[in-house]
C-alpha cells in the first residue's frame, strides 16, 4: 500500500474560534500552531507514509509543513474542511497513492502507534474506508480512503455517522479504528480544562 497523508489546517488566524473569549487571539493561534506541531511530529515519526502535505492557505502553516518536510499544498483561500480535504484526495492520486489519510490538526495526542494501525488495519483491504471516532462517536478525527476517493468526506456535524453512510452507498468496506489517543480534539473551551488536566491524558 502506497499511503498518503494529508492534515488540512485552516489559517492560524481563524483557528479554533469557538474558544474565544476564553483564550485570547494569541494565546489561541499558538495553540493550534503546537497542536499542527505535535501532529506533524507523530506523522513524520509513524514512517508510513510515502507523501505527506499539510493543505492550507496560510503562509505560516505551510512554512510549518515545510520545516517538517511535509508537502505545502496551496489554498487560494480557506474554502472549508471538505474542501481541504476533496483537494487532498486530487495531490494524492496525483502523487499515485492508492490510500489517503486526513487528519485533523488538533489532536494533541496522537501517537506514530495510532496512524501505524490505522495503515495496518488499512493493508488488508484492497479498497476500505477506515474511521476514527471522536469520544463522542459522532464526529471523525482520522479519515482513511482506500483509493483516495473512495467517498467524498463529510467532516462537519455527524460525519461519522455521514462517513459511515456514504462508505455503505459505494459498497465499500467501513472500519472503526477506536484509540483514547485519538479521540480527543480540541475545538470548546472545556477541551481546554480537559487538556490541563495531565491524569485524564491516560485511559
Amino acid at each position: 500500500m502506497k499511503l498518503a497523508v494529508a492534515v488540512p489546517m485552516k489559517p492560524f488566524a481563524l483557528a479554533k474560534a469557538r474558544l474565544r473569549p476564553g483564550l485570547g487571539d494569541a494565546a489561541r493561534q499558538k495553540l493550534a500552531a503546537d497542536m499542527l506541531r505535535h501532529v506533524l511530529a507523530a506523522v513524520a515519526a509513524s514512517r508510513v507514509a510515502e507523501a505527506c502535505g499539510v493543505v492550507s492557505a496560510d503562509p505560516a502553516a505551510l512554512a510549518l509543513a515545510a520545516e517538517h518536510g511535509f508537502e505545502t499544498i496551496y489554498e487560494e483561500e480557506p474554502r472549508g474542511y471538505n474542501a481541504a480535504a476533496a483537494r487532498a484526495s486530487a495531490w494524492a492520486q496525483a502523487r499515485r497513492c492508492d490510500a489517503l489519510l486526513i487528519l485533523p490538526a488538533d489532536l494533541p495526542l496522537l501517537t506514530p502507534t495510532d496512524i501505524r494501525g490505522i495503515a495496518n488495519l488499512a493493508s488488508i483491504y484492497n479498497k476500505v474506508v477506515i474511521i476514527a471516532p471522536d469520544a463522542t462517536q459522532t464526529g471523525t478525527n482520522a479519515l482513511l480512503l482506500r483509493p483516495p476517493g473512495a467517498i467524498a468526506s463529510a467532516f462537519g456535524e455527524n460525519s461519522f455517522q455521514h462517513h459511515c453512510a456514504a462508505a455503505s452507498a459505494a459498497g465499500l468496506s467501513c472500519h472503526s479504528y477506536h484509540a483514547h489517543s485519538l479521540a480527543h480534539d480540541i475545538d470548546w473551551p472545556s477541551d481546554i480544562d480537559w487538556l490541563t488536566q495531565p491524569s485524564l491524558w491516560h485511559p
